[in-house]
């Protein structure tokens, strides 16, 4: 199994990423696969270094799944690759708790990408940068860690032919993208697979360091009746959880009792999403057999009698800038306030279960300033990321940047200014781009808020747009 970069290397241009999202929105459906380690252990997490022989499926059946997404309508999926707890469901030669020393000693991975291109489908992959077998974690994260994962992805993305879409999770809401490098996993899936659309499986409700937002359903979060991202919205067929169980008894229910109606699949969730450009990504989860139960397959197919795509749909409007190269910051210092919690990486998502905020304090202007490491020429665009807390009354804006200064320096001393402006109040995602600049601080300046008090913030990240930042190799690299 030799490695190889499928298609060329090189940046993903505005309008190609535009017509990849567009084509990702038309997709509509998909099939969400959880099955691994917790299968056998009756976890939602399984818990680390179990014993690889505990993966024992008896009728293994990933055609069965795929015949099963067909009926359904369904023209996509997401198999995960690896969990929490470190299990690979294919050969990886980076560690041996994996597959093939299991008690079905066979690449699932194979078996399931070849399965479901056989019925014209999709395949796509879920992977877990979390890993709490190899203890690539919060706190315990070392280079070589992030090579571990950046060796793991070169596998699942040389081996398989072409993937779509990269689900990640355990990563903006467990370390962080400043302790895993979001720039270095970025970067390392575009070089591999340019047309792979990158998504971080978390509740973002913001296009932050994603190609596309997932909104999460069972922790309440839909895709809004405004939503124009590009996007895809999850839930469980059943309702015990992610992982096939048993017996859901921290859920309160039986497996084979609670599952979706079709009517509420094909009315509430299909034509709703299909609406909202939201791809709706119905997970169904195999049982230790490793075959999808008969009252899901019996609900799928009544799904596909009921439900066409609506090809009168318009197309997906214009997609917000990306940040194609960003540059993850080794370090921050601002005037005022804790500036490490602006760029930590963690998603601040609207249900505040990661919420880590800068908020200056003192008059205005304050600012926070990225050190980058080393200077990089290429430099054209700050992304700001305002605050997406809510109360009783909704999303809180009090202290968003409503008016700022961007400027940059090779000494960290002397400052220039690149750009001057103004946004709206709004949690959306902000911009400020100027002509490329050679930079290793880049400093936000917040010379307005809403409310007039002290400035706030989720996350301020820089790097850029029209090409890719190069470093003249000064200075001390991320890690």
């Amino acid at each position: 199994m030799a490695a190889r970069a499928v298609g060329s290397a090189g940046a993903q241009a505005a309008g190609n990423l535009q017509h990849l999202q567009q084509a990702f929105v038309d997709m509509r459906f998909g099939m969400f696969i959880h099955y691994n380690m917790a299968t056998y252990s009756d976890e939602e997490w399984a818990s680390p270094d179990l014993d690889p022989r505990l993966f024992a499926p008896t009728a293994l059946d990933c055609a069965q799944w795929a015949a099963t997404a067909k009926a359904a309508g369904m023209s996509w999926a997401a198999l995960t690759t690896k969990h929490h707890d470190g299990f690979c469901l294919w050969p990886t030669r980076q560690t041996g708790y994996n597959v093939m020393n299991s008690s079905y000693p066979r690449d699932v991975v194979r078996e399931y990408v070849d399965a479901f291109r056989a019925q014209g489908l999709k395949p796509c992959f879920y992977f877990s940068i979390w890993d709490r077998t190899q203890g690539v974690a919060q706190g315990s994260v070392t280079r070589a860690g992030i090579d571990f994962v950046k060796d793991q992805l070169t596998e699942l993305l040389t081996w398989y032919g072409e993937i779509p879409v990269l689900v990640i999770d355990g990563w903006a809401w467990q370390m962080g993208h400043q302790a895993v490098p979001y720039q270095e996993i970025r970067e390392h899936v575009k070089t591999l697979q340019p047309d792979c659309l990158i998504v971080d499986h978390n509740g973002q409700t913001e296009p932050w360091q994603n190609d596309l937002i997932y909104f999460e359903e069972p922790k309440g979060i839909w895709a809004p009746p405004d939503n124009t991202y590009a996007s895809i919205q999850g839930q469980n067929i059943v309702s015990t959880g992610w992982f096939w169980h048993p017996r859901g008894s921290q859920y309160g229910s039986t497996v084979d009792s609670p599952t979706m109606s079709p009517d509420d699949l094909v009315n509430r969730h299909l034509k709703t999403l299909e609406a909202r450009y939201c791809s709706f990504l119905l997970n169904c989860m195999p049982n230790p057999e490793g075959r999808l139960d008969p009252h899901v397959v019996a609900t799928l197919r009544q799904v596909g009698t009921r439900w066409t795509p609506d090809t009168s749909r318009s197309s997906l409007p214009p997609q917000p800038d990306v940040l194609h190269h960003p540059v993850t910051p080794i370090t921050a210092t601002a005037t005022s306030g804790t500036a490490a919690n602006g760029i930590d990486g963690y998603l601040d998502w609207s249900g505040g279960s990661v919420q880590s905020l800068w908020e200056s304090s003192g008059p205005l202007p304050q600012s926070i300033t990225l050190d980058l490491g080393s200077t990089y020429s290429g430099i054209d665009a700050l992304t700001y990321l305002p605050r997406q807390d809510t109360d009783g009354s909704g999303v809180v804006t009090t202290g968003n940047i409503t008016g700022y200064r961007v400027l940059t320096s090779t000494d960290g001393t002397a400052f220039g200014e690149v750009a001057t402006g103004t946004w709206g109040a709004t949690k959306t995602l902000k911009h400020a781009r100027f002509a490329p600049v050679s930079a290793r601080y880049v400093r936000l300046e917040a010379t307005g808020t809403v409310g007039g008090g002290d400035a706030i913030l989720s996350e301020v990240d820089c790097g850029g747009i029209a090409s890719r930042p190069v470093s003249d190799g000064s200075g001390t690299a991320h890690r």
